[in-house]
C-alpha cells in the first residue's frame, strides 16, 4: 500500500519511531513516558472524539494556546486518518503497534464513519479484510479478534449501503484452506453483532443484528458444526495442533452463535441459569436430527481439558434451547438422549477430575432441569439412571467448596428443580423414582450443612470462608429451603438434629470455658438453614404439622440465641460472631415475614409450639422479643457493623406497616425506648459518620410516635426534649466556642 506522507511543515515519522512510541504507549512502566509516547501518537492518529483531557499538553501545543485540536498536516479528515492508521497496521510487524492502531482506528469507525463516502468505506473495508489475510495467521488470536470486530463494525455500519459489505462473511464461509483462520474470524464477527454499541446506535444495529441472525448466523453455526465433526475424530493422540486447534474454535464459535441475543435482550434483563435460548425455528433441520447430541458426547470423551471442557459448555447451551422448540415426539427423544449422555459421564467419573469439566457439568445439570421438567421421561430407566447417577455425584460435589465454590449453587438448582414437580404423594411410587427423590432430598440438605460446616473450620487455615459471601449464602439456602419444604417432614429433622446437636456442643464448650470461635462460625449454617426454611412458607400449601416443625426450629434458634447474648454479657474472652449474628437476624425477619407479617394474622400450630418452648404466647410476644434483638445488637455492636445496619432495617421494616407500627406501638419495649431514645448505651448514636443509621433510627421512632390515635403534645415534647437541650447548649456558645472540634460531633449529631 501506497501513502504520502509528504509535509512541509512536520517531519514524517519512520515506522520505527511509531513502532517505538506505540510500544512505550502500551508497555512502559513509567506514567510519563506513556502520557508523552500517546500524546504524539494521537498527533499522527488522531480519532476526532478526543476528550477536552486528553487534549490538554498535547502534541504541538504550548502554554497559553488555544486549544484546537492538532493533528498530522496531512490528515484533513477522518478519511486522512483512517487510511494512515491501516497503512501503520499493514506495515508494522509489532504487536503493539498492531493493537494500539486498531483500538484507535475502531473508535474512528464507530465516531466518524458517516462522514466518509462509499468510495472511502469500501477502501477502509478492503484494507482490514487484506491485513488480516495477510497476516493473520502469523498474529495472536486476540489480534485477529480485535482486528476482524473492527472490520464487523464497518460491515454493520454499510450492511444496507454497500451490499459488498454483507458478501464479506460469505466469502470467509467459502474459505477452506485456512480453516483456524476462518473459524477465529467467523467467531469474532458473531461477537461483534451481538455486541451492544452506544445507545445512539441501537436502532440501527437492531435492524442489522436482526438481517444477520436471519441471514447469517445458521449457515455460520453450520460451518463450525461441519468443521468440529471433521476434527473429532482426530483429537486424540494422533491429531495436530491444527486439528486441535480447528476443533477449539470450532467448539467456540458454536457457543458463541447459540449464545446469541435472538430476541434483544438487554444483558441486565437476561439471568445466565434461567432465560431459554430462543433459537429460531429454521434451525430445527441443523439440531433435530439423528446423531447430533452423539458427536458432542462422544468428542467429550474422546477429548482432555481443555477441549473437553468446551464441549460441555456447548452442551450446556444446547440443553437451555427452549422446550417449544421441540416437538413431543423430538423432545423425549431429546430428553432421553441427553439424559443418558450425562448419566454415562457421572457414573464413569469420565473428565470429572478437571476443575472446568466438573464446573460445567454441574452448569449442565441445572440449565438442562431448568428447562425441561424431565415429565415426559419420568417413567423411563433413563430418569431413574439419571438420578442416581446425580445424587452419588452431589453427595461428592457438595465437600468440594474449596475446590469448585461456583460449582454448589447449580447442583442445589438441579435439586430444588427436582422437589418443586415432585408430589410427596409418590415418595414410594419406583415407577416415576419418587422412592429416589425421597431418600435424596433430605441426604441434600443434611450433606449441604455438613459440607459447609467442615469448609467453614477448614478455613481457618486458609482463610477463605464459605461465609464470606452473603449473598451466596442466602442464594445457596434459598435452594435448600425449596428442596427441604418439597419433603418438609423428612427434611426439617435434618436441620432441627444439626442445629440442636451444635448447640448443645456449644454450650458444653462454654460451660468448660473452651474457645468457642469456630463453633459460632459454624453454628451459622444450621441457623442461616431454620431462616431459610420458615421464611419459604407457603400459607396455601404449609400443614398445621409443618408450621409446628417451624415453631420447634425457631424456638431452638432463640435458645441458641440466648445462649450467646449470656456468653457476649459474661466476658469471655471471644469477640462476637458478626456470621451468627446475621443468620440469627434473618431467622427472626423470617419468621416475622412469614408468621405475623403485615396482617397481624395468628397461626395457631406455630405459636402453640413457642408457647411451650419458650413461652411466647403470641405475635406481641414475638414482636417485643425481636424489638429487644435489635435494641440488644444496637448497644453492643459497633456502628460500622453489619449487624447494625441490619438491625436498623429490621426495626424500619417493623414500623413501616398500617398494621405493623400499631402492633409495634403497643409494645412495653418500644414505650421505653421512646422515653429514653437517645441513649449513651446506642453506639451508632454517637458515630458522627453514620447519618443513614440515624435517619433510619429516628424515621421508625417517628412513625410509631405518631401512630397512635391520639399522639398528646405531651408525649412530643417528651420525645424531642434530648434535642431541646442540645439546640439550647448550641446557642448558648460562642463562635469562638462553636468553632473547637470538640462541639463538632455534638452539632453534627444533632443536625
Amino acid at each position: 500500500m501506497n501513502l504520502n506522507l509528504d509535509t512541509n511543515e512536520v517531519s514524517q515519522p519512520t515506522l520505527e519511531q511509531l513502532d517505538s512510541w506505540s510500544e512505550q504507549a502500551l508497555g512502559s512502566a513509567s506514567s510519563e513516558i506513556r502520557e508523552e509516547a500517546e500524546r504524539r501518537l494521537r498527533y499522527y492518529f488522531p480519532t476526532f472524539s478526543e476528550t477536552q483531557a486528553e487534549l490538554t499538553g498535547a502534541y504541538g501545543f504550548s502554554a497559553g494556546q488555544e486549544r484546537v485540536m492538532a493533528v498530522f498536516p496531512t490528515i484533513k479528515g477522518p478519511a486522512d486518518a483512517a487510511q494512515l492508521m491501516t497503512w501503520f497496521l499493514h506495515q508494522s510487524s509489532k504487536v503493539f503497534s498492531q493493537t494500539y492502531v486498531v483500538h484507535r482506528l475502531r473508535t474512528l469507525i464507530l465516531n466518524h464513519l458517516g462522514v466518509m463516502n462509499d468510495e472511502q468505506k469500501s477502501a477502509l473495508r478492503a484494507s482490514l479484510l487484506e491485513a488480516i489475510r495477510e497476516k493473520g495467521e502469523a498474529m495472536p488470536a486476540f489480534l485477529v479478534n480485535d482486528i476482524t470486530r473492527t472490520l464487523g463494525l464497518v460491515v454493520m455500519f454499510t450492511w444496507f449501503d454497500l451490499p459488498e459489505s454483507r458478501e464479506i462473511i460469505d466469502q470467509v464461509l467459502e474459505g477452506s484452506d485456512r480453516r483456524v483462520l476462518a473459524l477465529q474470524m467467523l467467531r469474532a464477527f458473531v461477537e461483534e453483532f451481538n455486541r451492544e454499541l452506544p445507545a445512539r446506535y441501537i436502532a440501527r444495529q437492531r435492524r442489522v443484528v436482526v438481517a444477520f441472525r436471519d441471514k447469517q448466523l445458521k449457515s455460520i453455526f453450520t460451518y463450525a458444526l461441519e468443521a468440529m465433526r471433521a476434527a473429532t475424530p482426530a483429537v486424540g493422540s494422533e491429531g495436530t495442533a491444527e486439528q486441535r486447534q480447528v476443533l477449539s474454535q470450532a467448539l467456540l464459535l458454536q457457543r458463541d452463535c447459540l449464545g446469541f441475543d435472538f430476541i434483544g435482550l438487554a444483558p441486565d434483563e437476561a439471568s445466565d441459569d434461567a432465560v431459554a435460548i430462543q433459537i429460531p425455528s429454521p434451525w430445527k433441520d441443523v439440531i433435530q436430527v439423528d446423531g447430533f447430541l452423539d458427536a458432542y458426547f462422544d468428542g467429550y470423551t474422546r477429548s482432555t481439558p481443555p477441549i473437553s471442557s468446551q464441549f460441555i459448555e456447548v452442551l450446556v447451551q444446547i440443553a437451555s434451547i427452549r422446550r417449544s422448540f421441540y416437538m413431543e415426539p423430538v423432545r423425549i427423544k431429546f430428553v432421553r438422549r441427553m439424559s443418558r449422555g450425562i448419566a454415562d459421564i457421572l457414573k464413569n467419573t469420565i473428565g470429572l477430575d478437571d476443575v472446568d469439566n466438573y464446573h460445567h457439568l454441574c452448569r449442565l445439570l441445572a440449565r438442562f432441569r431448568c428447562i425441561h421438567t424431565l415429565v415426559e421421561i419420568e417413567d423411563a430407566s433413563e430418569y431413574r439412571d439419571l438420578l442416581r447417577a446425580v445424587a452419588a455425584f452431589t453427595m461428592t460435589g457438595l465437600t468440594l467448596w474449596e475446590w469448585s465454590p461456583n460449582s454448589i449453587p447449580p447442583l442445589l438448582t438441579f435439586w430444588a428443580k427436582v422437589a418443586a414437580t415432585h408430589d410427596v404423594r409418590d415418595d414410594a411410587n419406583s415407577a416415576v423414582a419418587g422412592d429416589v427423590i425421597s431418600e435424596a432430598l433430605p441426604q441434600v440438605v443434611r450433606e449441604f450443612l455438613r459440607a459447609m460446616v467442615t469448609a467453614t473450620a477448614r478455613a481457618a487455615d486458609s482463610g477463605d470462608s464459605p461465609l464470606d459471601n452473603a449473598d451466596a449464602v442466602l442464594e445457596n439456602m434459598g435452594s435448600v429451603a425449596a428442596i427441604a419444604r418439597a419433603a418438609y417432614e423428612r427434611c426439617a429433622p435434618v436441620v432441627l438434629e444439626t442445629l440442636r446437636e451444635m448447640a448443645a456442643e456449644y454450650q458444653e464448650m462454654l460451660r468448660a470455658g473452651r474457645d468457642v470461635a469456630m463453633i459460632e462460625q459454624q453454628l451459622a449454617w444450621p441457623v442461616y438453614a431454620v431462616a431459610a426454611c420458615v421464611g419459604a412458607r407457603q400459607p396455601y400449601r404449609s400443614l398445621p404439622d409443618d408450621d409446628r416443625r417451624d415453631g420447634e426450629m425457631f424456638a431452638t434458634v432463640l435458645e441458641l440465641d440466648r445462649l450467646v447474648q449470656q456468653r457476649m454479657q459474661s466476658g469471655i474472652a471471644a469477640p462476637p460472631c458478626e456470621p451468627l449474628e446475621l443468620a440469627l437476624l434473618q431467622a427472626h425477619v423470617a419468621f416475622r415475614t412469614s408468621f405475623i407479617g403485615e396482617g397481624g394474622h395468628k397461626v395457631t400450630a406455630v405459636f402453640s409450639q413457642l408457647s411451650s418452648m419458650v413461652g411466647l404466647q403470641d405475635s406481641s410476644n414475638v414482636l417485643d422479643l425481636i424489638l429487644q434483638k435489635v435494641l440488644f445488637n444496637l448497644r453492643t455492636w459497633p456502628a460500622q457493623s453489619m449487624v447494625v445496619q441490619k438491625s436498623l432495617q429490621l426495626f424500619s421494616d417493623m414500623t413501616a406497616g398500617y398494621v405493623s407500627v400499631r402492633q409495634v406501638a403497643k409494645l412495653d419495649t418500644i414505650k421505653l425506648l421512646l422515653a429514653n431514645h437517645s441513649s449513651e448505651q446506642l453506639q451508632f448514636l454517637r458515630a458522627i459518620d453514620e447519618y443513614k443509621q440515624r435517619a433510619l433510627y429516628y424515621g421508625g421512632l417517628a412513625r410509631v410516635l405518631f401512630a397512635a390515635e391520639t399522639p398528646l403534645p405531651a408525649q412530643i415534647a417528651e420525645f424531642m426534649h434530648p434535642w431541646s437541650v442540645a439546640v439550647d447548649e448550641l446557642l448558648s456558645m460562642s463562635d469562638e466556642q462553636l468553632a473547637q472540634d470538640t462541639v463538632r460531633p455534638n452539632l453534627i449529631r444533632t443536625l
